[in-house]
């Protein structure tokens, strides 16, 4: 297969990752070119990926021939970036949450079927390899029925965040994490919210879901002075948790009988678990991400994470800003 031109708008934090990896995939990319407001940070990629930069969109659009591009600027700006790159045919990978508001995801989703795009969305967990483990060992039988699942997603505010609160930035990612592992939607949603330390945004939540006789829990924010990314798994035959940042697993397999009482009452006698360490193999998620997206414009396809499945996340979250102000 062809070698596609690809390209990056928004060289913040995050899209200087997307840049830097495009061009570590040299066997299936050319980092064509960029585009970001800003001519020191569009020049400093330039130098440093010897590709093309623009600071204006419609130039870029215009004159670079692509086949795909990834859409990393401020929520806000998603639906009319990804409208014109969509308008031109080019497929597109857009940085979570997809959009700022449901209205907007949907009219994107449906022009990218209209002009027969791949639009992806960039809920980078479920490429982690951790998170492909747990899935893996949930869809085995391994730890039982899934009972409960607890995620905490915490740290100190990250000042590249300029419009969106701790639950848009944070919690949607194990919103749509939940969802996959589960393979289903919530069907009640409650939450909490409130500003500590940054006025104008929530900067701490608390997030409860259901999904009938399972539960999950989500704790976020930007106030903690270490940063945690865990997530923790209690099913009917074992109990898991699970780093996001180190991508290391921890597996206790419950080790129980079932037995009666003197009394003739039924009773679990629980002994010592057996405890094991899951081995994988540690990857940037990213890499993997980028990787499947120009795979599914390769193939055609479908990919891991569709606009559906990030209007999902992005209405959960939603609902519970919603329900916050009732």
């Amino acid at each position: 297969m062809r070698k596609l031109n690809v390209g990056v708008i928004g060289l913040g934090n995050m899209g200087s990752n997307h840049a830097r990896n495009y061009v570590q995939m040299a066997d299936l990319v050319n980092l064509t070119a960029v585009c970001d407001l800003q001519k020191e940070v569009v020049a400093k990629a330039c130098e440093q990926y010897h590709c093309k930069g623009y600071t204006n969109l419609d130039e870029f659009l215009s004159k670079e021939k692509l086949d795909a591009v990834s859409i990393v600027a401020p929520t806000r700006f998603h639906d009319e970036i990804a409208t014109k790159v969509i308008e031109k045919g080019i497929h597109v990978l857009i940085e979570k949450p997809i959009c700022d508001n449901i209205e907007n995801a949907k009219k994107l989703i449906q022009l990218a079927k209209k002009k027969k795009v791949t639009l992806m969305v960039g809920h980078i967990e479920r490429f982690n390899p951790g998170v492909q483990k747990v899935k893996e060992l949930i869809n085995s039988g391994t730890i039982g029925k899934v009972t409960s699942i607890i995620a905490k997603r915490v740290g100190a505010f990250p000042a590249q965040i300029k419009d969106a609160n701790v639950i848009i930035d944070l919690a949607v990612h194990d919103i749509d994490i939940f969802s996959y592992l589960l393979d289903k939607q919530p069907d009640h949603i409650y939450g909490n919210a409130g500003r500590a330390l940054i006025n104008g945004r929530e900067d701490y939540a608390e997030i409860f879901l259901t999904y009938g006789d399972q539960n999950g829990l989500i704790q976020v924010n930007w106030i903690t002075p270490i940063r945690i990314r865990n997530l923790a798994i209690t099913g009917t035959k074992g109990y898991l948790e699970m780093n996001y940042m180190t991508q290391e697993i921890v597996l206790y397999e419950s080790n129980y009988s079932q037995d009666f009482d003197n009394f003739g009452d039924f009773i679990i006698k629980f002994g010592v678990p057996n405890k094991k360490e899951v081995v994988i193999e540690k990857k940037e998620p990213l890499k993997n991400e980028l990787t499947h997206f120009i795979e599914c414009i390769q193939t055609g396809k479908t990919p891991l994470i569709t606009g559906k499945d990030a209007l999902n996340a992005l209405k959960i979250a939603l609902t519970v800003m919603k329900k916050m102000k009732m």
